[in-house]
């Protein structure tokens, strides 16, 4: 699949914002370890955005978005069934759990996972982990005030300031 420059930008932001998540797991998640960022699996060109492991043995495979849609479901079910097939292969019985975390998520997504009892945590990112990716937020821009007798100010309008000749 080819990625545009519009997908690789938005890429790069979910990285970002996966890498400062995991850095600071222990704050997010106590008792949760970070096995691995950009997990892949044997004979398989996919790969999770992070492995982590808690204290009672369950392994989480994680997909970060900035915005999570059903392409965040599909993608969170396809590394499951991946690490679980690579993990019966080596003889291996853990419990292994999808996880997607992001800003927001699709009305539609949240119902699908609870209707189907699919067994994904949807984790929502707090706001402060936005600056880590220069994700734009959707506050409100604050305004300057107007300062009266104080020319070449900006007031809040986004006017020009206005140019005055020096005598």
């Amino acid at each position: 699949m080819e990625v545009t420059t519009g997908d690789r930008v938005l890429h790069e932001r979910e990285c970002r914002v996966r890498d400062y998540y995991a850095s600071e797991l222990a704050q997010h998640r106590p008792g949760e370890l970070l096995i691995a960022r950009e997990n892949s699996y044997d004979g398989t060109a996919v790969r999770g955005d992070m492995r982590t492991i808690d204290r009672s043995n369950v392994t989480r495979l994680w997909e970060f978005k900035i915005s999570a849609s059903y392409e965040a479901l599909g993608q969170i079910l396809v590394y499951v069934a991946m690490a679980r097939r690579a993990e019966e292969a080596a003889g291996n019985d853990c419990l292994i759990r999808g996880v997607i975390a992001a800003f927001n998520f699709q009305p539609e997504l949240r119902y699908t996972v609870e209707r189907m009892n699919l067994s994904i945590e949807l984790v929502a990112l707090p706001p402060a982990l936005a600056h880590a990716g220069g994700v734009p937020t959707f506050e409100e821009p604050t305004s300057l005030p107007v300062i009266p007798g104080q020319s070449g100010l900006l007031a809040s309008t986004g006017a020009e300031p206005s140019q005055q000749e020096t005598p």
